[in-house]
């Protein structure tokens, strides 16, 4: 039985996603680098981030949604034995119940997100995402009144490296700060193959069907090496690797999938602002 959760669970809408080529030392070899992961401007929309960002949202909410109908306990840290004065004590199991917020979800059509794939249900909920770019005002257009954005007039005289001087100098001068995404942000700088490994990580063991190094060594590349560093560790320890990847690294200040997981029940991608849920 999965040591993940306290009482086995079955997956019938949640599934790994099939890799294909590793990733390079050097990023621009990469076969999701560049041009895989920009944003692309499209209507004068553009999204915050990569769409593979918002797939993988999609894929742990739909996940949660999947647990949370079976009940499930996740466990995010196992109890230890340690010295204390003359004798040990027990840290205590860490549980969470899986449940997720529907309030915070409320535009995302949640209840039939289990038997959606993400391409269709992107197709109803993409403008949820979208920022506008920067765009020119006609002689009688209106400024806008909107907070989060501001006006700013060009004399189109001056050479382009002025005007981008000009323009970071206002900037700085009037203290302007990038406004948040009040609904769905994503927070912090997204790793697409390490946030896919995660996802992977995670669904193969609660389906307990393969040992770590099998996960590791599968012909559908399921964990795909990010760097030097981690290809080397798949063949030394497989344990610490998937553990990592479920569970994070507390020395790196890293989320693993289970944190990620219950962050977007929260309502939140990828980290919560004030829980570590361990």
């Amino acid at each position: 039985m999965s040591r993940h959760t306290l009482e086995p669970v079955i997956l019938r809408h949640s599934h790994p996603v099939k890799g294909r080529k590793d990733y390079r030392d050097d990023y621009q070899y990469g076969v999701y680098s560049g041009k895989a992961f920009e944003r692309k401007v499209k209507d004068g929309k553009v999204l915050d981030k990569s769409i593979h960002s918002y797939r993988m949202w999609f894929n742990f909410l739909k996940l949660a949604l999947e647990l949370e109908a079976q009940n499930a306990v996740l466990i995010t840290r196992n109890s230890v034995r340690q010295e204390h004065m003359t004798g040990h004590i027990d840290t205590g199991r860490v549980t969470h119940k899986v449940k997720v917020n529907r309030e915070k979800y409320d535009d995302w059509n949640v209840n039939e997100i289990l038997h959606l794939n993400f391409d269709d249900w992107w197709q109803e909920h993409e403008h949820l995402f979208l920022d506008q770019v920067g765009r020119v005002l006609k002689p009688n257009d209106v400024v806008s009144s909107n907070p989060d954005t501001f006006s700013y007039e060009i004399d189109k005289r001056r050479r382009l490296i002025d005007i981008k001087k000009d323009l970071d100098r206002y900037w700085k001068e009037n203290k302007i700060e990038r406004v948040s995404r009040e609904q769905y942000p994503i927070a912090g700088k997204v790793r697409p193959i390490i946030l896919q490994n995660r996802f992977n990580a995670l669904v193969l063991k609660l389906e307990d069907k393969l040992s770590n190094q099998e996960i590791l060594n599968h012909k559908d590349n399921y964990i795909r090496a990010s760097d030097t560093r981690t290809a080397k560790s798949r063949s030394s320890n497989a344990g610490r690797v998937i553990n990592e990847l479920i569970g994070g690294n507390a020395q790196k200040n890293s989320f693993g999938a289970k944190q990620i997981l219950l962050s977007v029940c929260d309502g939140y991608f990828m980290m919560h602002p004030t829980k570590t849920y361990l």
